[in-house]
């Protein structure tokens, strides 16, 4: 045989199963995210279930391809199953190290099997006391035990080569978990060129460390498990996700738990101000694995990675267009103390400037009549103005937010907006908007995040190729900004349409939490002025009873 032809049969061989991984000189990289339903039972059979699943999407056909995978927060483990994480300093591989939970070992093994990176979401322990452990806000349990809600991310070797303990939790964690004094920033570089920072679920909200990540440390790729809980009209799970990595114009890899009628689900891969990739949001619980590919943003000086073209469909107007109805959502209560107009139930043209105190909003609406029918109902529709910290984040948090938008309601009461119509009412559009355009001056600030904020009726933002989001003078150059956002393609359902900024409110909360509670000078003074009463009023009885004793003295000599 051929000398040349043996060569090629054995380099075929040696070919024959080599998954050929990204590399740094490559214009881009092979990302995925796991939706993963939210499991019953105990929390032992939870785990093994939940690690049974991992191993077989790690180790499944559809994996190949990738080089990193991230799977959502809170479906792995419990807190009757903690695990402890070492840190990535001690250059720990769980695999042929087992000091921890089996399902970390195991997890550990097959990322190694695979040879890709994969982050998970745990619930760690750390042993705690006087002289040990780490500086966390609450003290340390009586059992010597603390809880964190951390990222653990194994590299292609099934290393740890990242860790990161949640720094804002969400109501009930608190009971249960702890935070450090001083947040993580978390960082890894990859063997395909992208060095990723990572947080998690309701840290997309603040300003540590997830803004930190990218002003300080320029990480363009960021890694996101989530276990969100949607609330209308404007913080939507891949809403939110779309609208923070639009403003950012970073990559986003977004993993949500899956359990709708709880409010959660909501997962997809975006490309900052190039939109999303993949997303997809669902009414029953869902396990699916989105893939795509990623354009690097940062250290990659070759020729950018172009996406392919997007085409939208030709728009027609529809009486009726597919709703979720079975999601459940919260209510933003915000909306209460907004300065909003309702529109009339019928209107085509609608042109204002609506002022919240001295932040003003200008907007110019256009409709045109689709068909009308007695046998549905239709949403009535406001438009918004807000600039303020009389806002929380879901109720959880205090926040300072400036908004410009429309939005829907059931009826003409504000109290129905940030709702939607039950499965049991039949509802059509009986108009479509034609055009939408939004502006206005949102005041410099040194921290300030501000981002196009859109849904429609499926609880999917609109693709950024639908309306345009222009600033006056750059967000990031921390000037007064005039952000102009306007509807490019006509759209038939629409939930929201509008700009809402986030203005990182330094204003604490302290979650009713005996250990945060501070004893501040309102306190101080309330009591000195008690004791002030109190020492007046027994200072006023003893000069009387002096004066008393005085009286009787003169009286009996008398």
């Amino acid at each position: 045989m051929n000398v040349n032809v043996i060569r090629l049969l054995l380099l075929a061989t040696l070919l024959v199963g080599t998954k050929q991984l990204s590399l740094p000189t490559d214009s881009s990289y092979n990302a995925g995210v796991v939706e993963f339903t939210v499991l019953t039972g105990t929390p032992s059979d939870r785990v093994l279930e939940a690690t049974q699943e991992f191993i077989r999407i790690i180790e499944s056909n559809d994996t190949d391809d990738l080089d990193i995978l991230v799977f959502p927060e809170y479906v792995l483990n419990n807190r009757e199953l903690p695990t402890f994480v070492p840190h990535p300093s001690q250059n720990v591989t769980p695999c042929f190290e087992p000091d921890y939970e089996m399902f970390l070992v195991e997890l550990s093994c097959a990322t190694r099997a695979r040879g890709f990176y994969v982050l998970v979401n745990v619930i760690e322990k750390e042993l705690c006391g006087q002289n040990y452990g780490s500086k966390t806000w609450n003290p340390c349990p009586a059992n010597g035990v603390r809880l964190f809600n951390t990222n653990v991310v194994l590299d292609p070797k099934g290393r740890v080569v990242s860790r990161y303990r949640k720094s804002h939790l969400w109501r009930g964690e608190y009971r249960y978990h702890s935070v450090l004094q001083e947040p993580d920033v978390a960082t890894f570089e990859t063997d395909f060129g992208v060095t990723f920072g990572h947080f998690i679920c309701f840290d997309m909200l603040f300003y540590e460390p997830a803004m930190r990540l990218i002003v300080e440390r320029n990480v363009t790729d960021i890694l996101y498990p989530t276990y969100w809980f949607s609330e209308l009209p404007f913080l939507g799970a891949v809403q939110l996700q779309e609208g923070w990595a639009f403003a950012n114009d970073v990559n986003l890899l977004a993993a949500d738990g899956s359990k709708p009628d709880g409010r959660t689900t909501g997962s997809g891969i975006y490309a900052g101000r190039q939109g999303r990739l993949e997303a997809v949001i669902f009414e029953q619980a869902t396990t699916k694995l989105l893939k795509a590919r990623v354009p690097k943003k940062s250290h990659y000086s070759g020729n950018a990675y172009e996406l392919p073209a997007k085409i939208l469909p030709i728009f027609t107007p529809q009486l009726v267009t597919k709703r979720y109805t079975e999601l459940a959502t919260y209510r933003d209560y915000n909306l209460d103390i907004f300065q909003t107009q309702l529109l009339e139930v019928d209107f085509l043209n609608a042109t204002q400037r609506l002022c919240h105190n001295e932040f003003c909003c200008d907007f110019q609406v256009l409709r045109r009549p689709i068909g009308s029918s007695g046998d549905y109902a239709a949403y009535r529709y406001r438009l918004a103005a807000y600039r303020g910290n009389e806002t929380t984040f879901i109720r959880v948090d205090r926040s300072e937010q400036a908004i410009c938008a429309i939005f829907a309601c059931t009826t003409e009461h504000l109290l129905s907006c940030g709702r939607i119509f039950p499965a049991s009412q039949s509802v059509a559009n009986k108009h479509y908007f034609e055009q939408i355009h939004i502006s206005g001056v949102f005041p410099a600030a040194a921290r300030r995040l501000i981002m196009p904020s859109t849904l429609d009726g499926v609880m999917l933002p609109l693709d950024v190729a639908q309306y345009s989001f222009v600033e006056s003078t750059p967000a990031k150059q921390l000037q007064d900004t005039r952000i102009q956002m306007q509807l490019t393609q006509p759209k038939n359902d629409l939930l929201t349409f509008g700009i809402w900024a986030n203005y990182f409110s330094a204003l604490p909360t302290n979650h009713n939490l005996n250990h945060l509670q501070s004893v501040g000078e309102s306190s101080e003074s309330s009591g000195s002025s008690e004791s002030s009463e109190s020492s007046g009023a027994s200072n006023t009885t003893a000069a009387l009873s002096m004066l008393c004793c005085l009286l009787l003295a003169l009286a009996l000599k008398v």
